[in-house]
């Protein structure tokens, strides 16, 4: 037995890139490792390899090893090339489609001639592609390629009741011998929820288990195709004592490289004979084709017959070294199965037992079995989080807190429909409609219709993963959705224009953001430009790649601090973290000659500005320790088409509109809520976090009152409101630290206001007039919306 690493040390050593981040998507991908990479990579500098196809050393030196890399893939699996062949495809999909185009289906009305003793029932009933419920998505399309067969899509409990027991002898015996080809195909392992399927299935479907669904004068000759994708990274699939027909893999969901690879395992004595329709070849799958006419000869060997064209050589010898690396780190795969059944059964333990201030459950797990066994139950743990009302938390807002407290996971419904489906308890017609109607597809933003979740969240656990990963998870989800008390609905007052006009509103703060994403410049008095306050957002931090740089990316730009002079002309910045550094100091106007013109940013459409130069664009790379930035003085925007369509055309760096504005009443109502759920927070912290222009105050002015408001007038300046500002996980990082809190928008996500997060409202002036606005000008409100 290889000597057991310690998960720490084996992240140190083999992981170090990880760098702090918690990697819980191991069904979605393996990790490689270090020294996996640095194998292959001194593979390819020791040896010269050819092209497979053509005459020479190397080329007969790279047949040689990747022939030698199948034997060592079949060996893996407890298997040699007397029993499977091993066809590389493109992955698990590629193989799957294979099976589907080449398999030897019958039409409905028997598309081969008869056979003596072959019954016209047989023949006239045709082929059956039968498959559970809970498969991928690429086993679904199987059977676009089989239209003349018969379906059979089996529950989880059907399938158990079809195929747990042998067929009787007896039963077998009475029905005629049928030369119809059927195919059942199903997931070793779930990819949803990690359900694992009994593979003594495999031979009770080859005994015609599932004969009983098709008419019982009917017997088919059935075939099994295992997608073993989900399973064999972390379990060991023992080919001696199980002989599906076909088995597909991806290699990167075993050992993370190479991608773009996977195989189809082909057993010799039964299945290779049935894979006859293949229609098309390339490359080397034939051993005489003709030109001017419709003759050619496919060749006899299997893999030589399926790898159309030159097979991918370098990862197909790369494939050698990731089974290599999974034998040294991960040790015996029975160990691995083991290990990550009891991480996920102890992460299952503590939600299930995860308990609101009032007593109803912090999350709901979405499980098949009750993780007792590690014969039924895979290291995947698929839930969603639930808030102390009960509400459904949107899948998308666990993905913002894992990512920001640097987890991976995964959302959605992992294109496994069926599952997803099943365990939301969703109708056809409700996902017809979700379709057809809103406009939900796989893949998209949308993670709740109607309160009720589209997809959910699942994490996975690797050879790599410790009881630490599971921990970490679980303790920042509860720290961040954890309530003491459900929040209470905002009770959304109805006022009249007069009334708000009895308010005292006034204007209590003004803030400038002179370069976008980077910290405010608070001031008392402000001139107005036709595109928003005077140099607001017309900077841009950018990157090597021309893409304006903003705190999703960086948090640390928020530390950047400018200091605006404005009779000296001058922005001056300092970073918080470096306040003894020498300033920087940046001309307001930077005229063309000074420096050179840059190309187009890429942010929201089209900017295009003027570099300020070297000097400033040192201090920042060296400052947020990123290589390569540049300060761009912004001077016009083209909208994008498809991303911005509400942009106003006078905006130059702001998202979609002149001003934001936001009210002291929704701020304080804001704050009390988070101290209601045990987190205090500074006003000011708050406040800063929603980087508006303008705050608002007045005497009894309700929460959420400005989302009323149509025309407001500040000062004899009339402005004209345009919509809610929707906000994203930004709001949760703290200007003074870079550091994120998820409970500001946990919150607003608990209210939203015509389905979305907001907080503050957009503003435009049509007036092109420059003026002023100045801290404590009255505040009148025109207009109300109805």
């Amino acid at each position: 037995m290889l000597p057991k690493v310690d998960e720490s040390e084996l992240i140190k050593n083999e992981f170090s890139r990880l760098k702090g981040i918690c990697y819980l998507d191991h069904v979605g991908s393996a990790l490689y490792a270090d020294s996996q990479i640095n194998n292959v990579m001194k593979d390819l500098k020791m040896n010269l390899y050819g092209n497979p196809h053509s005459t020479g050393d190397p080329s007969a030196t790279c047949e040689k090893r990747i022939n030698s890399v199948r034997f060592k893939i079949l060996e893996h699996f407890n298997t040699g090339p007397e029993k499977y062949s091993v066809v590389f495809t493109s992955g698990a999909t590629g193989a799957l489609k294979t099976v589907a185009e080449c398999f030897a289906w019958d039409d409905e009305d028997g598309d081969r001639p008869a056979e003596d003793g072959v019954d016209s029932v047989c023949r006239s009933r045709g082929s059956t592609f039968a498959y559970t419920e809970d498969n991928h998505t690429s086993v679904l399309g199987m059977r676009e390629l089989a239209p003349m067969a018969n379906l059979l899509c089996l529950t989880r409990n059907e399938a158990h009741e079809a195929l747990d027991k042998m067929p009787h002898s007896s039963a077998k015996k009475n029905r005629p011998v049928c030369s119809r080809n059927s195919l059942f195909a199903f997931p070793a392992q779930s990819n949803f929820a990690g359900t694992k399927y009994p593979l003594e299935w495999i031979e009770t479907c080859q005994e015609g288990a599932l004969d009983q669904y098709t008419g019982n004068r009917v017997k088919s000759r059935w075939f099994t195709v295992l997608d073993a994708s989900s399973y064999v990274p972390t379990n060991h699939l023992d080919l001696e004592k199980y002989s599906p027909d076909f088995v597909t893999v991806s290699f990167y969901k075993m050992f993370g490289y190479p991608t773009g690879l996977g195989a189809l395992l082909v057993r010799n004595k039964t299945a290779a004979a049935v894979l006859r329709r293949k229609k098309y070849f390339g490359g080397g799958t034939v051993e005489v084709v003709l030109a001017h006419n419709r003759h050619h000869v496919l060749k006899k060997n299997l893999h030589e017959k399926f790898e159309d064209g030159t097979v991918d050589f370098l990862s197909a010898i790369a494939v050698g070294h990731g089974l290599d690396t999974l034998r040294a780190l991960a040790g015996p795969m029975r160990e691995v199965a083991g290990r990550t059944f009891r991480l996920a059964a102890y992460l299952y333990g503590r939600m299930s037992g995860a308990r609101h201030g009032n007593g109803l459950p912090v999350f709901r797990t979405y499980t098949d079995t009750e993780y007792r066994c590690e014969s039924t139950q895979g290291g995947v743990v698929n839930f969603n989080v639930l808030r102390a009302n009960g509400d459904y938390v949107g899948y998308n807002e666990v993905k913002y807190v894992a990512s920001s407290h640097s987890i991976v996971l995964r959302v959605g419904c992992f294109c496994n429909p069926g599952a997803c489906q099943t365990h939301l308890g969703h109708t056809d017609e409700e996902l017809r409609r979700n379709q057809e109607v809103i406009g939900h597809i796989c893949g998209d933003h949308i993670d709740l219709i109607n309160g009720r979740p589209t997809g959910s969240v699942r994490v996975s656990f690797g050879y790599q993963s410790s009881e630490s990963d599971a921990d970490r998870l679980y303790d920042t989800l509860v720290q961040q959705f954890w309530q003491k008390n459900p929040v209470k609905p905002v009770y959304r007052q109805q006022n009249t224009v007069d009334e708000y006009n009895t308010m005292d509103l006034h204007v209590s703060r003004i803030f400038v953001f002179p370069i976008k994403s980077c910290g405010a410049y608070e001031t008392k008095e402000w001139q107005l430009e036709s595109y928003g306050f005077q140099y607001d957002r017309n900077w841009m931090v950018v990157s090597t790649s021309g893409v304006c740089m903003t705190q999703m990316e960086d948090p640390k730009l928020c530390l950047v601090r400018p200091y605006i002079d404005l009779q000296k002309g001058t922005m001056t910045l300092v970073y918080a973290e470096n306040e003894d550094e020498v300033p920087m100091v940046v001309p307001l106007d930077t005229k063309h000659s000074d420096t050179k013109r840059t190309g187009k940013i890429c942010w929201g459409g089209h900017l295009e500005g003027i570099d300020c130069g070297d000097e400033v664009a040192e201090w920042l790379s060296w400052n947020l320790d990123r290589p390569g930035l540049r300060l761009v003085r912004c001077t016009s925007r083209t909208p994008a088409v498809n991303s911005y369509e509400k942009i106003d055309p006078k905006v130059i760096g702001a998202n979609q509109c002149q001003y934001l504005l936001s009210t002291q009443s929704t701020l304080k109502w804001l704050q009390q809520e988070m101290e209601n759920n045990i987190t205090e927070i500074d006003e000011d912290s708050l406040l800063l976090r929603f980087r508006g222009n303008f705050l608002i105050s007045g005497n009894s002015l309700p929460a959420f009152g400005e989302l009323s408001w149509d025309q407001l007038d500040i000062g004899g300046v009339k402005f004209q409101f345009v919509s809610g500002c929707e906000r994203c996980k930004m709001v949760n990082i703290d200007q003074d630290t870079s550091e994120s809190i998820y409970k500001p928008l946990s919150i607003l996500s608990q209210h939203k206001w015509e389905g979305k997060p907001i907080f503050g409202i957009y503003m435009k002036r049509e007036d092109t007039e420059k003026c002023k606005i100045r801290v404590g000008q009255k505040c009148t409100v025109i207009n109300k919306k109805n």
